[in-house]
């Protein structure tokens, strides 16, 4: 009867031992997982140009669009497109970060205007078609 009780009595130790390394080291595992994911994010922004337009989502499920700035060991900057201030963000709240190619300032929601530049040719090409066959009419 007293083997019983000595062995049950290390038994539980043994458990509670057990028990308390199980609960001490999941917080451990999670902030080498946090520190993980800190570096990959870190790593990603890294390889993109300053002045890349980015989308950065939060782990607060908020978001952020703008111009990538300077990137720091812990931080990084970006001008935001919609306020064009310049915001400071730590890589510990980002859940995600992506290159994205939308367009900032004002007149970027639906408007095409903002691509007049890819109009230019093609209306000086229309005008001197257009002048080119009035004045091959007026010849013949």
């Amino acid at each position: 009867m007293r083997k019983i009780r000595c062995l049950l009595r290390r038994s539980s130790l043994l458990l509670v031992a057990i028990t308390f390394l199980a609960v001490t080291s999941a917080p451990v595992c999670q902030a080498e997982s946090s520190a993980k994911h800190t570096r990959k994010i870190e790593k990603r922004l890294a390889r993109y140009r300053t002045g890349t337009l980015v989308q950065v989502d939060f782990r607060d499920n908020s978001e952020a669009l703008g111009s990538l700035g300077d990137l720091s060991d812990a931080t990084f900057q970006i001008t935001n497109s919609d306020s064009n201030k310049l915001q400071t963000f730590s890589y510990a709240d980002v859940s995600s970060v992506k290159k994205t190619k939308e367009y900032i300032g004002a007149g970027s929601g639906s408007e095409s205007w903002h691509h007049i530049h890819l109009w230019k040719p093609l209306l000086v090409g229309a005008v001197l078609a257009g002048g080119g066959i009035a004045a091959y009419e007026t010849m013949h």
